[in-house]
């Protein structure tokens, strides 16, 4: 969107509704109506917009999505001390926690992920996230952490212990603690996007922080196009693409939502590697991922930003998503695909 364009549409009206801000204005197509809001969850900020004849329908379908939103913030965030999430932590080690049948299926596909991808991220051992600083106490990775992988009991999916008739969940080690980061904001962008067209919005963006699902059209029979951000110019886009009913989710080494931080030696540390039992250095800068849902995209980018392009190369297998990787190096790898189905422009 261009600057002016985007200035015409701060044309219409201004409402608050019920927290998120609301644009609207008339789109070149006079039976629709372009409407926008924003809100933050997590501490990232949600962006709504949609195509519509109705600005009272998205109203209310945005109000319904972002409620959707905070109900998975205090069911599932970390943060909150009373969420099902954090119970789980809080009595690692020493007793079960019985949760809903919505949390106990996410960690269950949590742990089909783990499985899939080597059990590379989602458990933390306790002792390195004090260490790592996640929650905003540091600001770098300190020499002790990146000491620390190496005689911490490993933190991995295997210490999870479900009951599935009693819906219950605990950890064998108390040292441990679940992290679902990554799938839990997917999760909720599916979650919201579900939401929105069952209030009969079908044209609309859902962006969460840089990961996105888009559905339908922005004007008539044109995609949305969504841009991917520079890793190392965080102001600056560095190529854009097409998107309709599908999601794309990225990683990155750079400070982002996920907090990524700078090591006592220097190199860069994503919040990813905070949730591993070893903390090698990033083999890349970032990496793009495309998928039908926002929650796959986010798993597959986690792992594949760990494991890099030329790791990467070497997975056959058939469900492997389409993904663009900007190397350690800088150096830009993509596959056709980018540009055969979604119009891949890189910009200068």
């Amino acid at each position: 969107m261009t600057v002016s364009h985007f200035r015409k549409l701060l044309a219409g009206a201004l409402i608050f509704l019920c927290g998120p801000r609301l644009l609207f204005a008339q789109t070149a197509n006079s039976r629709l109506f372009e409407v926008r809001a924003t809100q933050t969850w997590l501490g990232t900020r949600v962006d709504l917009l949609a195509q519509h004849e109705s600005i009272q329908a998205c109203k209310q379908a945005f109000y319904e999505a972002f409620h959707e939103m905070a109900r998975l913030e205090k069911l599932l965030s970390a943060e909150l001390p009373a969420s099902e999430m954090s119970q789980v932590n809080q009595k690692a080690g020493r007793m079960p926690v019985k949760v809903s049948h919505e949390t106990l299926r996410l960690i269950n596909r949590f742990i089909g992920y783990s499985q899939k991808f080597n059990g590379l991220f989602g458990v933390a051992n306790r002792s390195q996230e004090a260490l790592w600083g996640a929650h905003g106490e540091k600001n770098f990775v300190t020499a002790e952490y990146l000491q620390s992988v190496a005689v911490l009991p490993p933190a991995d999916y295997t210490a999870i212990i479900i009951d599935e008739r009693d819906t219950t969940v605990a950890f064998s080690h108390k040292s441990m603690q679940l992290v679902l980061d990554y799938i839990v904001r997917g999760y909720a962008i599916d979650r919201a996007a579900v939401i929105l067209k069952q209030q009969g919005i079908k044209n609309f963006l859902i962006n969460a922080g840089g990961d996105i699902y888009a559905a339908g059209h922005r004007d008539l029979n044109k995609k949305w196009r969504v841009g991917i951000q520079h890793p190392r110019h965080p102001q600056a886009l560095m190529a854009s693409f097409e998107l309709s009913d599908g999601a794309v989710a990225t990683n990155g080494d750079y400070e982002n939502s996920s907090a990524g931080k700078e090591g006592s030696d220097g190199q860069l540390y994503p919040a990813f590697f905070a949730h591993r039992s070893s903390a090698p250095a990033p083999p890349c800068q970032s990496v793009s991922v495309l998928a039908t849902s926002a929650e796959e995209a986010e798993a597959w980018a986690a792992y594949l930003f760990a494991i890099g392009f030329e790791a990467y190369k070497k997975i056959t297998s058939p469900s492997m998503p389409a993904a663009l990787f900007v190397d350690a190096g800088g150096k830009i790898h993509w596959e056709a695909i980018w540009e055969k189905n979604y119009q891949l422009k890189f910009l200068d």
